[in-house]
């Protein structure tokens, strides 16, 4: 098979469930019976993966988790299937309806991201901002009503994300350095170095956000406000 990589969209979910619920399995790529049509488990025109299947193997509530991204949806996110059910974007005001396909979903969440037809998905799918998960526990477990982000969704994420600087802790801390690694190249190597996602932006998660900021022209002061934040979300 050829070279692939998964969606960055998904790169930064499946990094906010590992560090709320380590371990947990995530699959993406597909196997022999996704490789004989078309689906989101196999690489798009351009190599890109855009789907995975998440179990709840270490403590993940799939239901909670598939009803939570249904109600707080994320730019990039094109469908979430479930225990027989399935939620769309294209389709969010008739909330979950009933899943035909072959296989209920009933043991695992499938969270399928960007546009179009499966396997050939454009779009959004390498839009890396976070997804929430961390805060889970406190969200409503079974909303009523799908909720559409608005247009200007960045710039209102933005908005409601704190400054944080050295010697910051939280949930925050973990967006920021999930984000970090998303995005790749030195500023994610230099944060693993430093342990990766632990929710503390030491010495070690100070000098890869400076050097993030040294790749989008920033002011490389280390402290992650307003500026730094939407280039982070943006990618």
């Amino acid at each position: 098979m050829a070279s692939w990589r998964l969606a960055r969209a998904l790169q930064v979910l499946t990094t906010e469930i590992r560090t709320v619920h380590p371990g947990t399995t995530v699959w993406s790529i597909g196997d022999e019976d996704h490789q004989n049509g078309y689906s989101d488990h196999n690489p798009n025109a351009s190599g890109v993966v855009c789907a995975i299947d998440v179990l709840g193997d270490r403590g993940l509530d799939l239901d909670v988790f598939a009803r939570y991204l249904a109600a707080h949806p994320h730019p990039a996110v094109k469908y979430v299937i479930h225990n027989g059910q399935i939620w769309s974007r294209a389709r969010a005001g008739e909330g979950w309806r009933k899943y035909t396909g072959s296989n209920p979903h009933r043991t695992h969440v499938h969270v399928s991201v960007g546009t179009g037809p499966d396997g050939r998905s454009t779009g959004p799918y390498d839009n890396a901002s976070p997804w929430g998960i961390a805060d889970l526990d406190d969200a409503p477990s079974k909303p009523s009503t799908p909720q559409t982000p608005s247009t200007n969704w960045t710039a209102k994420l933005v908005s409601e994300l704190p400054s944080i600087k050295q010697g910051s802790r939280g949930s925050a801390v973990r967006r920021a350095q999930a984000l970090i690694l998303a995005y790749g190249g030195a500023p994610a190597a230099r944060l693993k170095s430093a342990g990766g996602i632990d929710g503390i932006l030491g010495s070690g998660s100070v000098a890869a956000v400076k050097l993030f900021q040294k790749a989008k022209n920033l002011v490389q002061d280390g402290i992650i406000g307003p500026k730094t934040w939407s280039r982070l979300v943006k990618g």
